[in-house]
């Protein structure tokens, strides 16, 4: 006659009964465990990109003064015989919801001045001597004007190097700057007033920040 099996008399059980589709408690709950770090770094991925979204940049502070500038070749120091603007600091606002921690490439060119035509001879520009307090002023490039072979003008000046930024939710990132005097003179004299273009360009992975400045000298400098 056969035994009747009641719940006191059933073999003990191992703690893998299965479920009603055949499948076992413990797969489940290893399956679970497995899958919640991948969903939680799915979800950290658009966090950080909403907030780099969420940058503004601008340049927000300039001096004018009898400036001392670096000649960006040598180190050696020109003074201004009048008053001299040029930028000074650039700011990074992050209005988004998370931090922004990315390296950027920082691309800063420093154009002709509009308004001066130097058919013969050669006159200084300006580039980038130190930023965020780092010496950088082998990272320029200096342009001029050619012709047959020999050179004339004012320079354009290109600046490319790297910027760190770690900026908390609605934080901001004040970056300084110290311009420099580029190129060479050749002996030309520049009487009147030059405004030189400088267009800044922060470069993230996911998204390219502008602004644009511009620097200011007078008659009679003699710096250019």
């Amino acid at each position: 006659m056969p035994e009747d099996l009641t719940a006191s008399d059933a073999p003990a059980s191992s703690g893998t009964a299965p479920t009603p589709s055949g499948v076992h408690r413990r797969t489940l709950l290893k399956g679970a465990a497995w899958s919640a770090p991948v969903i939680l770094a799915a979800m950290a991925t658009p966090a950080a990109m909403a907030s780099v979204a969420d940058t503004t940049l601008a340049w927000t502070g300039s001096q004018t003064d009898l400036l001392s500038l670096r000649v960006l070749s040598d180190s050696s120091l020109i003074t201004a015989s009048a008053l001299v603007t040029v930028p000074t600091q650039f700011t990074v606002n992050n209005g988004g919801a998370g931090a922004v921690n990315e390296t950027a490439t920082v691309t800063i060119v420093v154009g002709r001045p509009t308004g001066i035509n130097l058919p013969v001879g050669r006159a200084r520009g300006f580039g980038v001597y130190s930023l965020n307090g780092a010496v950088v002023a082998a990272n320029n490039t200096v342009a001029y004007q050619s012709a047959f072979g020999i050179q004339y003008g004012f320079p354009i000046t290109t600046f490319t190097g790297t910027l760190a930024t770690s900026i908390a939710s609605n934080g901001a990132l004040q970056v300084p700057i110290e311009f420099g005097l580029s190129g060479t003179n050749s002996g030309i004299t520049v009487s009147a007033l030059a405004s030189f273009p400088v267009t800044l360009t922060l470069a993230f992975a996911s998204r390219t920040l502008t602004a644009s400045t511009v620097i200011s000298v007078p008659v009679n400098a003699g710096i250019l």
